[in-house]
C-alpha cells in the first residue's frame, strides 16, 4: 500500500525519485528503492520523515500544494506540520500503527551550510557575534553575515584557522569538549588528543565549503557599496609618478619588468600631458610585473586617475583566463575609477592557450606600447616595443578591434537602471535581494498615495510609477517562463510604526506608514496565490545594507541605496553562474513552505 500510494503522490505533484533525492540530500538509489518498493521506511522514523518533508516541499515549489491537499482531504489543516502529519497517515493508512499527531517535523540535515555549524557552536560557547568579533579581530556584522549564511571564510585560510582555534579555547575553557564531541559525532577520547582535535573540529565545521565562492560575491557587492562619485585622488604629485626623464625618452624598444615599467610610465605620462581622449589596453601577462613593487604601483594609480579626471575614455579589455581571486583583485583595482562613466570593461569570449603573454597599450595617434613574450620569461627577456608611426599604430588599432569583436561587456554602470539588459526574457529565473519588499510586488495604487503624501512632483511620480510597472511586468513575465525569488526580512513592528522601513525606491528615501506595509504584503499573499511560480524567502537579516541585487542567469545587477544611486550590470556568463549559485544556497538555506510564509505576513495585516 505504502509505495502505490507514494508513486501516486508523486504522480500528483509531479516529481520523481531524483527530486527526493535533491531535497532530502542523499543518491537516487536510495529513494529508487523505496519508489520501487524494495524498502519502506518505518511509520514517522527518519527515513519516513525526510521523505514527507520532501514531498511537502516538491509539491510547494511545482504549484502543486492545493492538488496534494485534496489528494490528502485535509482542506482543513492550518499549518504545514498538520498537513505533513495527514499524508503520513494517508501514505500508512490500513497499517496497523496509530495515527501521528500533528508536530513539528525536525530538519532531518541540520547542518546544510558553514553558518548553521558556526550558528549552533556559538550557542554552545556562549558567544555574541560582538564578543567573537572582538577575539578574532573583525567586525561583528561579518560574523552575523557568516552566521546567516550570506558569506563564507572559504577563501581566506587564515581566518578559519582562527575561528576554529579561538572556538576550541573557548569550549576547552568551558570544559565543554564532551558536548563538542556528541555535537559532531566522534568519540570524547579522540577530541581529547591534541594533535588531532584541530583537525577533527576543522574539517567538521568547514566540510559544506568545498566550492563555495560567497567570498567572491561578499567582495564584488563590498566594492559596489564602497564606490565613490568622486575620483579618488591621485596618490602621488603627476611629477612624482612621471619624470621629464622619462617623459622625453626616444626609446624603441624596452627590455624586462624594468624596461615595461619604464615604457608604461613614458606613455601614460604623455597621455596626460597631451590630454589625450582614449586609451585601448589589453594585456594577459601576469599582474606581478604592476602589483608587485609598491613604488611602481602607485606611480601607475596616480597617472590613471590622471587620466580619468583629465576625461580620457578608458577601453580595457580583462583576461578572465585568470583565478577568481586575481579576476577579482583586478576589478577591485579598476573599482574605483568605475563611478567616473570613463571606464569601459569586456572580458575576451574566446579562451587563450598561447604559449605566449601578450601586453597591448594603445593611444591612436600618440603611441602603443606592445609585448608577445614566451609566458614566464618575461622579467628578464621580455621585449616590448614602443611604436609612434602612424602606420603602425593603425596596425595595432585593427589588432585590438579585432579582438574586441570576439569580447562582451564585463561590467556597465548605469545612473538609470535598464531593465531590457538583464536578459531576464530568456531566462529560467530570477532572483531578488534586498532589504525591503520589492518594488515589484507594491501595488501601483500604494506608491501613487505614498508619492502624493510626500508632495513629490509628477515628473517623479511618472517616472516612480513607470518603473514600477516595468518591474511588475517584468515579474509576471518570469513567472510564466521561470521562477522569480525574492529574498529578503521583515521589520520589526517597532521600525514600522516608527518610520523606519524604507520602500524600495531608486533615489528617493520614502517611508512606509503601517498601513501602506500592510497593502504591499497583501499584495504578495495575493501574488503568492495566484503566480506558483513567484517565492519569498524570509531572511533573518538584509543580506546588503545598501545594496540590492537582481540575478538571472544571463546578467546581474547590483544597485546601490544611496548616494551616488548607481547600478553595476555584470554579463560575464562565469559571474552570472558564481551569483546564481549564491542565490541557490541563500534558498536552501531559508526554504520554508507558502503556508507558514503567509502565516508571518499576515502577522503584518
Amino acid at each position: 500500500m505504502f509505495t502505490e500510494r507514494l508513486n501516486l503522490i508523486m504522480r500528483v505533484i509531479e516529481a520523481k525519485s531524483p527530486d527526493l533525492a535533491r531535497i532530502i540530500g542523499c543518491d537516487r538509489s536510495n529513494t529508487d528503492r523505496i519508489c520501487k518498493g524494495g524498502r519502506i521506511p518505518k511509520k514517522a522514523g527518519k527515513s519516513c520523515l525526510r521523505i514527507v518533508d520532501a514531498i511537502y516541499t516538491l509539491a510547494d515549489e511545482h504549484g502543486k500544494m492545493n492538488d496534494l491537499v485534496i489528494q490528502l482531504n485535509c482542506e482543513k489543516a492550518e499549518s504545514a506540520e498538520q498537513r505533513k502529519a495527514a499524508l503520513i497517515n494517508w501514505l500508512y493508512e490500513g497499517e496497523h500503527d496509530a495515527p501521528v499527531k500533528p508536530k513539528p517535523i525536525k530538519e532531518p540535515h541540520p547542518y546544510r551550510s558553514f553558518g548553521q555549524k558556526l550558528n549552533t557552536i556559538m550557542r554552545l560557547a556562549e558567544l555574541s557575534n560582538i564578543r567573537l568579533g572582538k577575539l578574532l579581530n573583525v567586525d561583528a556584522s561579518y560574523i552575523s553575515r557568516f552566521r546567516n549564511g550570506f558569506c563564507s571564510p572559504a577563501a581566506n585560510p587564515e581566518l578559519m584557522k582562527n575561528i576554529c582555534e579561538t572556538l576550541l579555547k573557548r569550549l576547552d575553557e568551558q570544559k565543554k569538549l564532551s558536548q563538542l564531541a556528541a555535537l559532531i559525532h566522534v568519540s570524547k577520547a579522540e577530541l581529547v588528543k591534541e594533535e588531532q582535535v584541530f583537525d577533527i573540529f576543522s574539517s567538521w565545521l568547514f566540510d559544506l565549503e568545498d566550492g563555495d565562492t560567497s567570498s567572491f560575491v561578499f567582495d564584488m557587492i563590498d566594492q559596489f557599496g564602497s564606490a565613490s562619485a568622486d575620483i579618488i585622488k591621485p596618490p602621488l604629485a603627476f611629477e612624482a609618478a612621471a619624470s621629464k626623464e622619462i617623459l622625453n625618452e626616444n626609446e624603441a624598444v624596452y627590455y624586462g619588468t624594468e624596461g615595461l615599467r619604464r615604457a608604461v610610465i613614458r606613455f601614460l605620462g604623455n597621455v596626460v600631458a597631451r590630454k589625450e581622449k582614449e586609451l585601448f589596453l589589453y594585456s594577459d601577462q601576469n599582474m606581478d610585473w604592476m602589483v608587485s613593487d609598491p613604488i611602481f604601483l602607485a606611480k601607475w594609480a596616480t597617472l590613471m586617475v590622471l587620466c580619468v579626471s583629465g576625461e580620457t575614455k578608458i577601453h580595457i579589455i580583462h583576461t578572465i583566463d585568470r583565478d577568481l581571486s586575481e579576476m577579482a583583485n583586478a576589478i577591485k583595482s579598476w573599482m574605483p575609477l568605475y563611478p567616473s562613466g570613463m571606464i569601459q570593461s569586456y572580458y575576451c569570449k574566446t579562451v587563450n592557450k598561447s604559449r605566449f603573454s601578450t601586453t597591448l597599450f594603445l593611444c591612436p595617434g600618440y603611441a602603443c606600447v606592445s609585448g608577445a613574450n614566451v609566458i614566464g620569461t618575461e622579467s628578464e627577456n621580455g621585449i616590448y616595443r614602443y611604436d609612434t608611426e602612424p602606420a603602425q599604430l593603425n596596425k595595432h588599432m585593427a589588432a585590438y578591434q579585432e579582438l574586441l569583436a570576439q569580447s562582451g561587456e564585463l561590467i556597465h554602470i548605469y545612473k538609470a537602471f535598464d531593465l531590457n539588459r538583464l536578459g531576464a526574457a530568456s531566462s529560467a529565473s530570477l532572483s531578488f535581494l534586498g532589504n525591503t519588499l520589492s518594488l515589484a510586488t507594491m501595488p501601483s495604487a500604494t506608491l501613487s498615495s505614498a508619492l502624493e503624501r510626500t508632495g513629490a512632483d509628477q515628473k517623479t511620480k511618472q517616472h516612480l510609477l513607470t518603473i514600477r510597472r516595468e518591474q511588475a511586468e517584468l515579474l509576471e513575465q518570469v513567472a510564466k517562463k521561470g521562477f522569480w525569488y525574492e529574498y529578503l526580512p521583515l521589520p520589526s513592528k517597532e521600525a514600522l510604526f516608527s518610520g523606519q522601513v524604507l520602500m524600495d525606491l531608486p533615489g528617493l528615501s520614502l517611508a512606509y506608514t503601517p498601513r501602506e506595509y500592510a497593502e504591499h504584503i497583501r499584495n504578495i499573499i495575493a501574488l503568492s496565490d495566484r503566480l506558483t511560480n513567484y517565492h519569498l524567502f524570509l531572511l533573518t537579516e538584509a543580506a546588503y545594507e545598501n545594496i540590492k541585487l537582481l540575478i538571472s542567469e544571463n546578467a546581474v545587477a547590483a544597485t546601490r541605496l544611496k548616494e551616488p544611486y548607481l547600478t553595476f550590470l555584470l554579463e560575464y556568463p562565469i559571474f552570472c553562474r558564481i551569483f546564481v549559485a549564491y542565490a541557490e544556497r541563500i534558498k536552501g538555506r531559508y526554504q520554508q513552505d507558502r503556508l507558514t510564509t503567509r502565516r508571518i505576513l499576515e502577522q503584518y495585516l
